[in-house]
Formats: structure tokens, sequence, C-alpha cells
């Protein structure tokens, strides 16, 4: 009998819980500051859409971003 390999979703850490998919998030990548929206959640790590950058080049820019490194965005009253 053969035995198959499902796909198992990722199993969050504790940090990831704060988070939710389509949340914005900010974040320091290549030494610069960007806002992002997350499209998905890994283990230890989200996958991050940038859609506001310092430089124009990022915008549209997916990168995995760890939920160490995201700052929640402060909202305004």
């Amino acid at each position: 009998m053969t035995s198959t390999y499902g796909f198992k979703s990722p199993k969050l850490s504790i940090l990831g819980e704060r988070f939710s998919i389509g949340q914005e998030v900010m974040f320091e990548y290549q030494k610069e500051m960007h806002l992002g929206m997350i499209k998905n959640k890994l283990s230890n790590s989200v996958v991050v859409k940038i859609v506001k950058s310092e430089t124009e080049t990022l915008i549209d820019f997916i990168t995995v971003i760890r939920y160490t490194d995201l700052i929640e965005p402060q909202t305004e009253f």
C-alpha cells in the first residue's frame, strides 16, 4: 500500500497569534522602513506585500519577514 503525504498547514508560533492575514504592518527591509500587508502566515514568519515604501521600486514587492521584525502601525484617534 502506498502512503501519500498531504499538505499540512503550518503550526504558528506564539508570536504569530497577534497578526492576521490582511493586516497592515511596518518592518525594516534593506535598511529602510516599509508598510506592508500580510498575505500569508507561516510557522515563524509572514509573507508580506509592500504597499508603501521610501523607494518606489519596492512597491508591490513580496518578501518574507520574521514575526519578531514586525511592528504594528500606530492608529490615530
